[in-house]
Order: C-alpha cells, then structure tokens, then sequence
C-alpha cells in the first residue's frame, strides 16, 4: 500500500490535535458535557457533515486544508506561508436554547480558537525566515484572525492563521 504525506495535510492534522485537547472543544467546558465536533476538509460532503453535526449539539469546527504561497516562486525553494481557516458554524437556537446544546457561543469558540492555536508549536520541519527563529515553527494568527462570515442560518466565523512551511510530499 502507497502512502502519502504531506505538509499541508500534517500542518491541518497538528491544529486538530491541538483544538482536540483543549476544555473548550474535548467537552469540559460545555453545558452538556459533549465535545464540539471537528469536521476535517479532506474529501466528501463537508456541508452533510457540518449539518448532522449543527443537528447533534449545534455547533462545530471545519479545519480546512491550508492554502499555500510561495515566499520567492522565482527560487528553487519549497519554504512559503500556509494559511489555514477553522470555520465555526453554530445554530444559537439549538446551541444556547436546548439541553443538547454545548451552550458555547461561536464567537466564544473563535476567541478560544485563537487563544489556543497562535503562538503554538506546529511541529513541521521549516526553513530559517527571520531573527525570530521561533515564529517560524508557530502557528501565527492572521492580522485579522476572526471575521463574520456569515449571520446564518447558520452563523459562521472564520478564524484565520498562516504557518511558514516547507512543502515536502512524500509517498512510499
């Protein structure tokens, strides 16, 4: 079987693992004790699974696969900037209104969002890119990290990070 690896996938896998973790998204901090589902942008119906999820408990997640450009396309270098966007979807009447919901609000979650992934270690192999050596192993929010995307149904905000990566697809 051939398996492939990519940045741009791991660098989307290493947010959910770190959102996972947290008390706002592992269901520690909800009413109800229910996790806030995260929905993965890889393949399939992504807006089935962000209804059966807003259904559930009337909130969630969607880590999409990050974009990526090029710091010099005119070099021979695969180092750039990833951007990556979580979009937090909720249905405040069920969220906030009904026993099933979490009874966190989607702007409390896009705060907590940017609390948890800027500054935090990526943990993807990248190339030097300024004094500040540590920044470019970090999750960086936006300049504007947390916009309205949408007044709904359902509500939605985009949080928003860049990483500075190094691409490197592998298969094997």
């Amino acid at each position: 079987m051939i398996t492939i690896s990519t940045t741009l996938y791991a660098l989307q896998n290493a947010a959910v693992a770190l959102l996972d973790a947290d008390s706002f998204y592992n269901g520690n901090a909800s009413s109800n004790g229910k996790k806030v589902p995260i929905v993965v942008q890889q393949m399939g119906d992504i807006q089935q699974q962000i209804d059966l999820c807003l259904g559930q408990v009337g909130i969630c997640a969607l880590v999409m696969v990050p974009s990526f450009e090029f710091h010099q396309a005119s070099a021979q270098d695969l180092s750039g900037w990833a951007a990556l966007t979580i979009g937090i979807y909720e249905s405040p009447t069920l969220n906030q209104e009904s026993p099933n919901g979490t009874n966190i609000a989607a702007i409390e979650l896009a705060e907590r969002t940017v609390c948890i992934l800027h500054w935090a270690q990526h943990g993807l192999p990248t190339a030097r890119v300024s004094s500040e050596v540590t920044a470019a192993t970090r999750f960086l929010g936006a300049p504007n990290p947390i916009e309205l995307a949408s007044n709904g149904p359902p509500l939605q905000y985009n949080v928003s990070f860049r990483a500075h990566v190094t691409l490197n697809a592998t298969y094997g």
